[in-house]
């Protein structure tokens, strides 16, 4: 094995060690991203149900289309929905896929 041949493979190796912490510091920026706090909620002063319910299903559907990049199908999965569900909340809280 050649010297230069043993540099272009270390060379290779460091690429591939960047491109994976590039992907990890993309995964932990999407983790972080997930953390945004929900809206709370005053019980005390009553809610409406329905409404609450719905808001959150809404921002549930929505993450998971975030993490996936709008893919629906796994979007769908993600939620354990089947896509024929997951399509038909689509179209009644009229969220449109990015």
């Amino acid at each position: 094995m050649t010297m230069q041949f043993k540099l272009m493979e270390k060379g290779s190796m460091a690429n591939d060690k960047i491109d994976v912490l590039r992907e990890v510091a993309a995964a932990l920026l999407d983790e972080v991203k997930a953390l945004k706090p929900l809206k709370t909620v005053d019980v005390g002063r009553g809610i409406n149900f329905n409404e609450e319910v719905t808001r959150f299903e809404v921002y549930l559907i929505e993450s998971a289309l975030e993490r996936t990049g709008g893919h629906q199908m796994r979007a769908a999965q993600l939620l354990n929905l089947k896509y024929t569900t997951f399509h038909e909340k689509l179209k009644r809280f009229q969220i449109a896929p990015r």
